[in-house]
């Protein structure tokens, strides 16, 4: 049955992950008050572990949860320690109170080290058990900071997680306009065992002053076509970004590299994939300054040399 935001089931174990500040705690708190609010979850049975926050950040959402009658534990709150954790999930197992009951992870990596293939097995492993005694997990994790070569989001650490659980998504914010008050993040599956969708999308505001309370209230799920606006839109502000630094690294004595080295330092700090920045390059290659930003030549051997394009200056009183 689905259980939060469409995308996560009972029954199941499912790993959610996303980049540093992208908002998934604060969506996943939602998805918690609109299915304790809907009946789908008893809130005496909701257990997050919140184990990645400030003093401050804990204190706001434990008083919510508390609000809802659900639990938060967090190390150092009330005797909580980290390395219990899986103890008590192999408790639970064993002695049927696994079943029922809603286990939020935030974050995996506090638990289990995700760069170490058999501590992440391991771990896997207790999670898998859980869920068929009847219980239902939801990891939290992080992506890694270099994304994949076609530019899609790379989860962080092995594959074990990723394998072992029934449900997996990459939740990603989208750029928007510029001065937007909004926040649009993407969920796009990677994994399933349900008949759940593909991709989902929700935003938050993000204008100054708001309370955390005030900010889970704003949360709204984005339609596909408003989805494919704020996609088209994205993806000019991406290109764009491309382009100005093609231009500076033309201007930055690269000019004569040929292609594929420009190509490559285009893409080197990991944030633009390679396939976008020689999309990039050939779509702004031409002789006409008014849709072109940048010229070329072909010397021996077929390198290519690039030249910026300025455009003509208009006269005054043309």
């Amino acid at each position: 049955m689905p259980l939060l935001g469409g995308i996560m089931f009972l029954g199941q174990a499912t790993i959610i992950y996303a980049p540093p500040n992208a908002g998934k705690t604060l969506l996943v708190i939602r998805f918690i008050q609109d299915a304790i609010d809907e009946g789908r979850l008893d809130p005496n049975m909701l257990f997050y572990i919140n184990a990645d926050d400030s003093g401050k950040g804990l204190a706001e959402k434990v008083e919510i949860l508390e609000i809802l009658n659900a639990h938060m534990l967090a190390p150092g709150l009330k005797g909580f320690k980290v390395n219990q954790f899986v103890d008590k999930l192999i408790e639970a197992t064993q002695n049927g109170t696994a079943r029922g009951s809603v286990v939020i992870i935030d974050t995996l990596k506090k638990f289990t080290n995700l760069m170490d293939k058999a501590r992440s097995s391991n771990f896997a492993n207790v999670c898998r058990e859980y869920v068929m005694a009847g219980g239902t997990i939801i990891a939290l994790g992080h992506t890694a900071k270099n994304r994949n070569a076609d530019g899609t989001l790379r989860y962080q650490g092995t594959t074990d997680i990723l394998e072992d659980f029934d449900a997996a998504y990459v939740a990603e914010p989208m750029m928007g306009s510029p001065g937007a008050s909004e926040k649009i993040v993407r969920f796009t599956q990677q994994k399933s065992r349900a008949d759940s969708p593909q991709e989902v999308a929700y935003a938050y505001s993000t204008e100054q002053g708001l309370t955390y309370a005030e900010k889970l209230a704003s949360v709204r799920p984005v339609y596909a076509e408003e989805l494919e606006f704020s996609a088209l839109e994205a993806d000019m502000l991406d290109d764009a970004k491309v382009a100005d630094r093609i231009r500076a690294l033309i201007f930055g004595g690269m000019a004569s590299s040929g292609q594929d080295k420009l190509v490559r330092a285009v893409a080197e700090d990991g944030d633009i994939s390679r396939s976008q920045a020689r999309r990039v390059l050939d779509r702004y290659t031409g002789e006409d300054p008014d849709k072109h930003r940048w010229s070329v030549q072909k010397g021996d051997r077929g390198k290519r040399t690039y030249t910026v394009l300025r455009k003509p200056q208009v006269e005054q009183g043309e």
